[in-house]
């Protein structure tokens, strides 16, 4: 069988030449161009360089634009640029008024575009070559491209076989193309620069609170790469983002991404652009893990809100101790600016299993906290609408879900930067934000050992997170403490203690992790924290001694809990040279006696005074968790 039609005759009859190009072209004609690293740029040369009586009074549409190619200053009356961008590239031109900026949101732009807000004359696209059917791709930058071709009146395809051919809604038809213009100019790429130590770290603590068969939008950027780099031992992760770099090639190389679309029918990656090196280009030529989607498919809110275990990831510059705004990046533009990523944090905050996360460094470039108790760069500050779950440094983790603000303040102090945790606090008290006589010993904070935090998986599947007890685990702690029954209390304490307000619990919870250590054992539901158990070892001066106790919350005993946190009390102990350590048992705690036995560790007991006291020979066992 025969096709009906060749395209060969079709394509030679619709090429042209540039000089053409500029009779098509009208003063005053709205121009648009394809966006970000899929911009035109031989035609986009020519076009700046050209004295053509037509390329005057232009109105040049782009949504974002890289690098230096459309220069206002020696086209000031050649052309002027509308733009959804307020990006570096972009932004000092708008401010000089050389450039007309359209505020919309992201999800908005396709429709501004369809209703024919803003109108378009001559439309220059890139694309392949096209295949034997006719049929050319959008490749790296798909976005408006095909709703723009549909309403433009001319549309001009400029083909350039460094183009890759990308899957999912890309395939234009030479037959909705009117003029063609030949290209070999390389594609608009991205310099790769290595993170950062720092980066290394905010990187290590966000994958850390991605799960496996989790859907993340992660963007481009360093911090990005590193947030990328340690998901590669993570397992069914699928990829939904606006736009990807380099770093999801050895994340999919890694086996960390799901190959099959499963019942959602959704792809392993599904994007609208991707911006990145040659080997980014070339990766995703022909590669049926990539699904490349206009903006009003990919990003429209009831779409996204829909994937479960959504992820999406935020870097910003700033953050006030509400959690409530943010400073942007001034370099951030709209392909991977604050505005696109926002968009991926609401759907996240909707989706049933969904994290939205912040991440910053601690301290800026002068040294300056980047955790704030109010902003000073009114420009640049947005709200988070309010779907803030977890904000990251390299100091740690801060979970705000359905935190007070007096909660959240104390959460995001504990993983400031070390120099400005006092100051901050003292802020806060000034502003009402925490309790004016909270305690927070910046001497025991600088010593909180993040290596003794671990993950442990029990009987019917219960994941619990273990790490060292915090000041702002202060309200946890009260709640745990109400939880237990009376009994419960009087055998944990040896008293009959009916409260515990806050002037009592926050001695308890600030440590110093030396003389005193607290492990605190967290599970997580629906986005929220909450404590289910406690093991404390502390110095006795008086027995000269190291005295353990601990307890777990009703709801969870029978587990193995309780065995594994003293079996994890004493590994440490033995680590730090601790010899022997104590514990003080009544002797209707069966249970707690019965936990001794398993520890593997020996001891001997003896009864005294109605208590039993248990002494464990730590430097004679090898303790196995």
């Amino acid at each position: 069988m025969q096709l009906k039609k060749t395209y060969t005759d079709v394509y030679e009859s619709k090429k042209i030449d540039f000089q053409k190009l500029c009779e098509i072209i009208k003063p005053g004609s709205r121009v648009f161009l394809s966006s970000g690293p899929a911009m035109p740029v031989y035609t986009v040369e020519q076009m700046m360089t050209s004295d053509a009586p037509t390329l005057q009074d232009l109105e040049i549409i782009h949504l974002i634009t890289l690098g230096n190619y459309l220069k206002t200053d020696s086209n000031l009356y050649k052309f002027r640029l509308k733009t959804f961008n307020t990006g570096e590239s972009i932004s000092k031109d708008i401010e000089q008024g050389k450039a007309d900026f359209v505020p919309a949101h992201l999800v908005e732009i396709p429709f501004i575009f369809s209703s024919g807000a803003i109108g378009v004359d001559v439309a220059i696209i890139q694309v392949s070559p096209p295949d034997h059917r006719g049929f050319m791709s959008l490749g790296i930058a798909i976005d408006v491209a095909n709703i723009v071709i549909e309403n433009a009146k001319t549309v001009v395809a400029e083909v350039n076989p460094y183009v890759p051919v990308t899957m999912g809604d890309t395939a234009v038809h030479i037959d909705a193309i009117d003029y063609i213009i030949e290209s070999k100019v390389p594609l608009i790429e991205r310099e790769y620069k290595r993170y950062d130590e720092i980066m290394d770290k905010i990187g290590w603590h966000v994958a850390n609170l991605i799960d496996d068969g989790s859907v993340i939008a992660l963007h481009v950027g360093r911090q990005f790469d590193a947030i990328a780099k340690h998901l590669h031992n993570k397992r069914e992760l699928k990829v939904y983002s606006h736009v990807v770099s380099d770093w999801i090639i050895d994340l999919i190389e890694s086996g960390a991404v799901k190959i099959d679309r499963g019942i959602r029918n959704l792809a392993p990656v599904s994007v609208s652009y991707c911006y990145g090196t040659r080997m980014l280009y070339d990766y995703v030529d022909r590669n049926p893990m990539f699904e490349f989607l206009p903006l009003m498919r990919l990003l429209y809110p009831t779409v996204v809100q829909r994937i479960p275990k959504l992820v999406s990831v935020m870097n910003v510059k700033k953050i006030d101790l509400s959690g409530e705004s943010v400073v942007f990046y001034s370099g951030d533009n709209l392909l991977s600016g604050y505005e696109s990523k926002l968009n991926f944090a609401v759907g996240a905050a909707f989706s049933r299993g969904g994290k939205a996360i912040v991440a910053l460094r601690s301290i800026d470039q002068h040294g300056d906290s980047n955790i704030v108790i109010r902003h000073t760069e009114t420009e640049q500050v947005r709200s988070t609408l309010g779907v803030t779950r977890y904000v990251v440094t390299e100091y740690g983790v801060a979970n705000l879900f359905g935190k007070s603000i007096r909660e959240r303040a104390l959460a995001l102090i504990d993983i400031a930067h070390p120099n400005h945790r006092l100051s901050l606090l003292n802020q806060a008290k000034e502003a009402g934000l925490v309790y004016h006589d909270q305690i927070y010993v910046i001497e025991n904070i600088i010593n909180y050992p993040v290596t003794l935090e671990t993950m442990k998986t029990f009987k019917d599947g219960l994941l619990v997170k273990f790490r060292p007890i915090k000041p702002s685990d202060e309200d946890m702690m009260r709640r745990l403490f109400y939880q237990f029954s009376d009994e419960s209390k009087y055998l944990r304490y040896f008293a009959r203690i009916r409260t515990m307000p806050h002037k009592q619990m926050q001695s308890y919870v600030n440590i110093d992790y030396d003389r005193i250590l607290s492990i605190v054992g967290i599970i997580q539901h629906a986005g929220t924290e909450r404590i289910i158990a406690e093991a404390r070892y502390g110095y006795d001066d008086n027995e000269k001694t190291y005295e353990m106790a601990f307890i777990v919350d009703e709801e969870f005993q029978g587990k193995g809990i309780a065995t594994f946190m003293a079996r994890y009390l004493m590994k440490i102990a033995k680590e730090r040279n601790i010899e022997k350590m104590s514990a003080n048992v009544l002797p209707q705690n069966d249970k707690m006696m019965k936990v001794f036995e398993k520890c593997g560790v020996p001891f001997t007991q003896r009864f005294e005074d109605g208590v039993m006291h248990f002494d464990f020979h730590l430097q004679k066992a090898d303790i196995v968790i």
